[in-house]
């Protein structure tokens, strides 16, 4: 009986050994499986790193160019060399013809003040009688008198002899009053970076609302043929001219995002009516330019069309008759989501993100890391998902495509939706109570006042 008893106690003993044997080892194999996911995961972010630093080496050694800033090499964002200040570069010339599709020379693109660039020769300036004729004491060319009647502006577009092709010299000549309302037809650029080779999976997401709303797009053309916009409520207006075979890469991706359906395309927007403003021209196979003139067409057309949000993924100088055209537009009501743009961290502000009343969209990463080369500053007010982000491409297929540019269609749906709602807060509070605060507490230059997710 004792030797039963024994033998019971001892299976008893090695069974709970047994058990917390098992325990254990269970318990490791659960580590050590966890620490393979995470090496897998670190390791796969390595080889996207360093194949985006590749990337970026070999943009630097095909376009090698100085920051006058920071004294160092930047990255190119769009085809072209780019400073933080603007476009440069052994591609592009300080003076580079503007090609329409017959060969013709249509305007000649120049390198002006901080490196930004504009229509060589040619300025803007609200009408008015005296400046007019003090514009014909100079033997100045009046291309256009515009009456942009939404906008609730009028404007003279001219050209000037080459020795009066400057502030400096403009000021000795005209009445002290134009002096604030005068400036160049700048050209501004798309923020996105070039496509990547690889396509990931997309992460399912979910409209942010369903209300018919009326929304604006200023960008490159849409391939409006796409299969992903055979559903979607889209009306076009080409700015550019005819004269250009219009670029539709950017325009494209950016319009995917906001109201493209796929197999694996879901839009923010999926009801919205899309008015979509075409005004870039092609500078040579990967870059496009817009003049600034062509961005207060682009917005007058559009308030006419009662939109409620206008999303302006490109960005330029500051400029005073867009700032005026801004204002205008956003004292109209329709409030304007604008790309913070893909210069890099040491870069100034550019505009029209930087202006005080617009929404400046910066880009993050699915790990809610920043895109590196976003810009930064105290003008940023909101990052989303910028980087790989699934959209249409303009030859008909889909793809990731990253930069301040496919991140700002989020604040625009969000925006949207907000502004179809009944809520007496004003649109960013709105925002900021929705947003997750990621980076240092609070508002910050990076982050802004935090991440906008996708549904």
């Amino acid at each position: 009986m004792k030797l039963l008893y024994l033998t019971l106690i001892l299976t008893c003993l090695c069974n709970s050994a047994s058990a917390q044997l098992l325990d254990r080892v269970g318990n490791q194999i659960d580590g050590v499986t966890r620490e393979l996911e995470q090496v897998t995961d670190e390791v796969q972010e390595q080889v996207r790193r360093a194949a985006e630093d590749e990337l970026s080496a070999q943009r630097l050694l095909d376009n090698p160019v100085t920051n006058p800033l920071t004294d160092v090499l930047t990255q190119t964002t769009d085809g072209i060399t780019q400073t933080v200040n603007g476009v440069v570069g052994n591609t592009v010339a300080a003076v580079l013809p503007i090609l329409n599709r017959d060969g013709g020379t249509a305007f000649v693109e120049v390198r002006v003040e901080d490196n930004w660039r504009a229509v060589e020769h040619e300025w803007l300036m609200l009408l008015d009688q005296p400046g007019l004729k003090a514009l014909a004491a100079v033997d100045a060319e009046i291309i256009e008198q515009t009456q942009f009647a939404d906008l609730g502006l009028q404007l003279v577009r001219f050209r000037v002899p080459a020795p009066l092709d400057s502030f400096a010299e403009l000021k000795k000549h005209l009445p002290v009053h134009l002096h604030e309302q005068l400036d160049r037809n700048h050209i501004y650029s798309p923020q996105n970076d070039n496509p990547q080779t690889s396509i990931n999976n997309p992460a399912a997401i979910n409209p942010f609302c369903h209300q018919a709303i009326n929304i604006g797009l200023i960008d490159t053309a849409i391939n409006t043929r796409h299969l992903a916009f055979k559903q979607s409520r889209i009306e076009t207006k080409d700015f550019a001219g005819e004269a250009f075979d219009a670029p539709r890469a950017h325009g494209t991706a950016v319009a995917g995002i906001l109201v493209g359906r796929g197999e694996q395309l879901m839009p923010l927007l999926p009801a919205a009516n899309l008015f979509a403003a075409s005004v870039f021209y092609p500078r040579n196979e990967y870059a496009q330019g817009a003049t600034m003139i062509n961005l207060v067409r682009a917005l007058d057309w559009l308030l006419q069309k009662k939109v409620r949000v206008i999303n302006m993924s490109l960005a330029g100088p500051d400029n005073k008759i867009l700032a005026l055209a801004i204002q205008k537009t956003i004292q109209a009501g329709t409030s304007i989501v604008a790309a913070a743009g893909n210069e890099g961290p040491a870069s100034p502000p550019v505009y029209p993100a930087a202006y005080a009343d617009v929404i400046a969209m910066t880009a993050v990463d699915k790990n809610q890391r920043i895109y590196r080369w976003a810009n930064r500053g105290d003008y940023i007010d909101f990052a989303a998902l910028g980087v790989a982000v699934f959209t249409a491409r303009s030859g008909g297929d889909y793809g990731n495509e990253t930069g301040t540019s496919m991140a700002a269609p989020v604040g625009t749906a969000a925006v949207a939706c907000l502004a179809a709602g009944n809520s007496s807060a004003s649109i960013v509070e709105q925002l900021k109570a929705r947003a997750i605060d990621v980076g240092l507490p609070g508002r910050d230059p990076v982050f802004g006042d935090g991440l906008l997710n996708r549904p």
